[in-house]
């Protein structure tokens, strides 16, 4: 049986090591790119959730702004309610058509 010798001369060897060269920095600006995305979603997915908690407590105020409303409508005398909404205080007009 005779083997086929596998021997590499030294233009083959400078070949292959420029194409692995080139497929590292090629692979290294995809992960990069690809790691930049990943970290974007992940910024915009903690800002999404931030700002859903935000509106989500806000549930409170509007309660109370609720019961705010009620009490002065079984008040008669009283013509606003004030309510809280992201820190501010707005201030609601209260009139009963009949």
């Amino acid at each position: 049986m005779n083997a086929i010798p596998f021997a590499l001369d030294t233009n083959d060897a400078k070949t292959i090591g420029t194409i692995v060269t080139v497929a590292f920095i090629a692979l290294g600006v995809l992960s990069a790119w690809l790691m930049k995305t990943i970290v974007q979603k992940v910024i915009l997915v903690v800002i999404l959730g931030g700002l859903a908690l935000f509106v989500y407590s806000q549930r409170i105020s509007l309660d109370q702004c609720v019961n705010d409303i009620t009490a002065a409508i079984s008040a008669a005398d009283q013509q606003s309610a004030t309510c809280s909404f992201v820190g501010f205080d707005v201030e609601l007009p209260v009139t009963i058509d009949n």
